[in-house]
């Protein structure tokens, strides 16, 4: 799973899944699906560290240093509250553009839905990591001699913690080039507590496996070696499981 500051934790596609007729509305009203996406993630990201700026007395099994915004992942009931209050965004604003009644009945059925996934998410808990490991970005791509042949290449990286785990994937960076020359894979933004890298790299976006067996230092380029990568194996990850998942207190501050 990502970590929930890597960025959207659902897709549009994700939405879509929940509501068929999204797409339709958002044209016809003139909605920003992306843009309404990156609302409702700040509204519940402010919500989430609402929780976490709570007296400690409240969370029995918080650490002595508590607990940071980048250490919660983006568990399915989380993700389920961030898509079902984002549709509620959409159709609230779908209403007040064109007082259309069908837009108005969907925004109080998903704001009945985003109440009850937040009800959820509390039940059944913040999903947290001891050292999280941020999504990397791309990694730059760059040819060396080598007598190998030529083609184009894909290739992702992970970064990886001491404890062995490996955060989300970058995205693929792609580069063709010519024979006699192999290509070198880069991670670059090197997080504090990284140790290292996996690359997964190949020939095509489907299917790009891991081809280091140990992780590699940060700032060194790893050379891909087509005679010998792999072609099957383990494929990039969604990023760390939570280690801890404990549930949130339903209780009121009063001030």
């Amino acid at each position: 799973m990502a970590l929930f500051v890597d960025g959207p934790a659902c897709t549009i596609d994700d939405l879509v899944d929940q509501d068929s007729g999204l797409l339709e509305t958002a044209q016809n009203v003139g909605i920003n699906l992306t843009t309404k996406l990156r609302l409702g993630t700040q509204e519940v990201e402010n919500e989430v560290q609402a929780w976490l700026d709570r007296p400690r007395s409240l969370f029995r099994w918080f650490p002595a240093s508590g607990i940071r915004i980048d250490q919660v992942v983006a568990t399915a009931p989380l993700r389920l509250w961030l898509a079902m209050h984002t549709l509620e965004l959409v159709y609230r604003d779908g209403y007040f553009t064109q007082l259309v009644d069908r837009y108005q009945a969907k925004w109080i059925q998903y704001s009945k839905l985003a109440r009850e996934a937040r009800d959820s998410f509390v039940t059944a808990g913040l999903g947290i990591v001891t050292d999280p490991m941020p999504l990397a970005a791309p990694p730059v791509l760059r040819t060396v001699e080598g007598s190998q042949q030529g083609g184009t290449f894909y290739a992702r990286v992970a970064w990886v913690n001491a404890a062995g785990q490996a955060g989300a994937a970058s995205a693929a960076s792609v580069i063709t080039i010519p024979d006699g020359h192999l290509m070198t894979v880069l991670a670059i933004d090197a997080p504090r507590n990284a140790v290292g890298f996996n690359v997964y790299a190949g020939w095509a976006l489907e299917s790009l496996f891991q081809q280091n067996d140990v992780a590699v230092p940060p700032g060194i380029a790893y050379y891909f070696t087509p005679s010998t990568a792999k072609r099957a194996g383990t494929i990039a990850g969604n990023g760390q499981a939570p280690e801890i998942i404990r549930p949130l207190p339903r209780s009121i501050l009063r001030g």
